[in-house]
């Protein structure tokens, strides 16, 4: 009985091969939250010594060094971030070689049944790995290097595309019957058709194109930015400058039965451009949802399953307005990245459904085996390990930013100063035609800020 017990605890085990022990037990925004709580009360240092150092093995690797190089970014090591960011982006390159996915990719669906998905390889999604670029693309940005600013964004552009061309799937009924008890995440995901499309890095790729005078590029991509966030004032003024400065005179026509004419910018002035992240996306949290199971006499029995969901209110962002020198400035939304993440969930509820019920059927035929071949000390034994590892898989890139959004005027060339909530205010200089960046992130009692000319 007792080598019975160990050969099958030694199979179920095997499942963690891709894990830590303490994966097993514990959800991944719950190791987290320390982190996250190192990083609003602005003590990087204890963020970065809180953080995994997960081998590359491990099946949240890539959700590590995303982890790993945002805390970079906040510190000022922008070399660490992008040698994480880049070994990222490349792993999921070869992810690509389809021979190789797919052979480890099933022996990793395999390992889950036993355990939980947190044993599946953490791909990053579409809305993550746009993220990575914008974030390189900026630090390219701080360097004036706009040509590898710009292979950055055309980068992000891709990922979005890519996920357009990819994005219709076929589900199967059951799991939608199951979806239909799912709680509603709508309060979090607002009214975003995808979990995607990003208007943040459109518009980011827009002002770098225009920085570099490729004008009818930056126009694609500011009325990319426009169709995801119509209401943006800013996006509004943005397209039909450029409407209007390449000819495009039916766009512009179009743009003026919508929208308030944008005045020109004249020829002693520049303008500043606040891009301004604010807060930390929400974590998931964990709902049991009860299904019946159908046993091979056609009795059913009911299952709680452990997933994931947004429990969250929409965020509220603490700043609402800046003020450059003594003109004040309303901060319009260019990405609610809670929304794209929610959005993202949702659509992945279908496969997570389908994969807990399998693994509800194979955990529940290996606690048979032990009750049958170990009695009383197998049968509990297995039901404390099927307890203990149900849990969601709640891993998401926890280190982002909530909400980015954006202020933009003309003003005369010179110096200048941005005042935003209680912090000192800011100098920057602008010169005439030229395009001046400013980015922030605040969170909570974290506040850094970088000004660079394009």
């Amino acid at each position: 009985m007792r080598r019975s017990i160990i050969l099958s605890f030694c199979c179920i085990l095997s499942g963690c091969s891709t894990m830590g022990f303490n994966d097993l037990f514990n959800d991944y925004a719950t190791q987290m939250t320390p982190v996250r709580h190192a990083i609003e009360n602005n003590n990087l240092e204890e963020a970065q010594s809180l953080i995994a150092k997960n081998s590359a093995m491990h099946s949240s690797y890539l959700l590590n060094q995303l982890e790993q190089a945002r805390l970079n970014d906040l510190a000022n090591a922008p070399s660490d971030a992008q040698t994480k960011f880049e070994n990222v982006y490349t792993q999921m390159q070869n992810k690509r070689e389809a021979a190789k996915v797919q052979l480890s990719a099933g022996l990793e669906q395999s390992n889950a049944l036993f355990t939980n998905d947190s044993a599946i390889t953490y791909v990053p999604p579409a809305y993550e790995m746009s993220m990575l670029h914008s974030f390189k693309a900026l630090n390219y940005v701080y360097k004036n290097d706009i040509e590898g600013a710009l292979v950055e964004v055309r980068r992000a552009n891709k990922v979005q595309v890519d996920a357009l061309a990819e994005n219709q799937t076929d589900i199967d009924s059951t799991v939608k019957e199951a979806q239909q008890h799912y709680p509603s995440m709508s309060n979090v995901t607002r009214d975003v058709k995808n979990g995607f499309q990003n208007a943040y890095t459109f518009y980011l790729s827009a002002l770098l194109y225009q920085s570099a005078k490729q004008y009818d590029d930056a126009y694609i991509d500011y009325k990319k930015a426009l169709a995801i966030q119509p209401d943006n004032i800013y996006l509004q003024r943005d397209v039909m400058r450029l409407a209007k400065k390449q000819g495009f005179d039916q766009d512009l026509a179009e743009f003026k039965k919508r929208y308030s004419d944008a005045s020109s910018i004249s020829a002693n002035q520049g303008e500043v451009v606040v891009l301004f992240e604010q807060g930390l996306v929400p974590k998931q949290d964990e709902f049991k949802l009860r299904l019946p199971i159908y046993t091979s006499g056609g009795d059913a029995r009911f299952y709680s399953l452990a997933m994931p969901v947004y429990k969250d209110n929409a965020y509220v962002r603490g700043v609402n307005n800046i003020n450059i020198d003594s003109q004040s400035l309303e901060l319009s939304p260019l990405v609610h990245i809670e929304a794209l993440a929610a959005k993202t969930l949702e659509e992945q509820i279908p496969a997570k459904v389908a994969r807990q019920v399998l693994r509800l059927v194979a955990k529940e035929k290996v606690r048979a085996e032990l009750a049958r071949s170990a009695g009383d000390v197998g049968n509990i034994l297995a039901n404390i390990y099927n307890l203990a590892s149900e849990q969601a898989d709640t891993r998401s890139w926890l280190t982002l930013p909530n909400q980015i959004s954006v202020a933009r005027s003309s003003v005369n060339a010179g110096e200048h100063l941005v005042n935003i909530g209680n912090h000192p205010p800011i100098n920057f200089t602008v010169s005439k035609q030229r395009l001046t960046l400013i980015y922030l992130t605040s969170i909570n009692n974290y506040f850094n800020y970088h000004v660079v000319q394009l």
